[in-house]
């Protein structure tokens, strides 16, 4: 339940990639309540500290008002009201404090603590926006980034499944490290678009993909995943060129660029002409391949090894370098965040600029 009325719970995976074998909850602002394998252990105000550790067992070890609880196998952090927070602190290995609303359970894996946080499907998603889109954006754009995220927890909603929550935190799914920390906007934003999802003329829900900029064209998921997805294609996009994210630079040794294409894909560095391709490389349009499709080179590859911003980039020989030229940040697949966002600047409403990403689909 959130200020604008019931929805459902998401169940989302937090700080998975730390790996984290002692944590505390803190500075709870709010009271909740504490269970150890269903057994109710008491009220958490703000000046309690829950400390939990995993144990080698696979178990885990909670430290609670004094007392000492050996061998859990589950805990339980529940809220007593709405918009309750609490911060979670990593204290090995070290993650600095994050604030988020909800309800919390914690289990031991073979390696670490999981931890999820049972929370309002609204309430993340102010979480989201705001560690997506940022604090300084207008209302059009927060809607906008409302109705895509609400559409892509719901189709991913069993992403994770298997570890035991709907999705993680991460770039992964969506990124979610906190609760929504300042604008109130955005809070507007979430609801005013409440239960709005994008979606094909038949009422199935659509795919929704965003990266923060596509450098001025957008990619097919065929250029990028090697699959075809009805209603998303490249075309391009005038509002991102002199944003912030729209180009990059990188130089990379020749030895690794080199090592690299001939040990993975046997490039011919014994042909002249391949090798002055190899050094010589421009995409005009954005392309699938480096080079051409029949060195079996996909960029998505070379940016993996590279750890490149994006696929869109011309390449050249300088001395003992390979020297990059890069446009865009992210997979450029679906909305440009910075597009979309300087459209929302200029006076683009929240459909016009969904209508121009997402020409195929419809909001319901």
């Amino acid at each position: 339940m959130t200020a604008c009325g019931f929805s459902q719970q998401m169940r989302i995976g937090i700080l998975t990639d730390y790996q984290l074998k002692k944590i505390k909850f803190h500075k709870a602002i709010g009271n909740y309540h504490v269970m150890a394998d269903s057994i109710y252990l008491g009220l958490a105000n703000s000046n309690d500290i829950i400390e939990i550790n995993f144990l080698s067992s696979g178990k885990l070890v909670m430290n609670f008002k004094g007392n000492k609880y050996t061998s859990l196998k589950k805990i339980s952090i529940l809220s007593l009201f709405e918009e309750q927070c609490i911060q979670l602190t990593g204290v090995n290995p070290t993650a600095n404090g994050r604030l988020y609303e909800g309800d919390f359970e914690l289990m031991a894996t073979k390696s670490a603590i999981r931890i999820i946080n049972s929370i309002d499907i609204e309430t993340y998603l102010e979480g989201v926006v705001e560690c997506e889109a940022g604090d300084a954006q207008k209302l059009e754009y927060y809607k906008v980034q409302s109705i895509i995220s609400r559409t892509y927890a719901q189709i991913n909603k069993n992403k994770h499944s298997a570890d035991g929550y709907q999705l993680c935190d991460k770039v992964h799914c969506q990124v979610y490290h906190h609760k929504r920390l300042n604008t109130s906007v955005i809070d507007s934003a979430v609801c005013s678009t409440k239960t709005k999802v994008l979606c094909f003329e038949n009422g199935t829900l659509a795919p929704t993909f965003f990266s923060a900029n596509c450098g001025g064209q957008t990619c097919t998921p065929s250029q990028v995943w090697n699959e075809y997805i009805d209603g998303l294609h490249s075309f391009q996009d005038t509002f991102c060129i002199y944003t912030k994210q729209a180009t990059w630079h990188k130089s990379i040794p020749i030895s690794d660029w080199v090592s690299f294409v001939v040990s993975t894909y046997r490039f011919p560095i014994d042909d002249s002409l391949s090798l002055q391709l190899l050094y010589n490389f421009e995409q005009e349009d954005r392309q699938a391949f480096y080079i051409h499709p029949g060195y079996g080179i996909p960029l998505r590859d070379l940016r993996e090894k590279f750890k490149l911003k994006s696929t869109y980039f011309n390449a050249k020989k300088e001395g003992e370098f390979m020297v990059l030229d890069g446009r865009g940040f992210g997979h450029g697949v679906g909305l440009c965040q910075e597009g979309a966002m300087k459209m929302a600047r200029v006076g683009y409403s929240y459909d016009q600029i969904i209508g121009y990403y997402f020409p195929d689909y419809i909001v319901k």
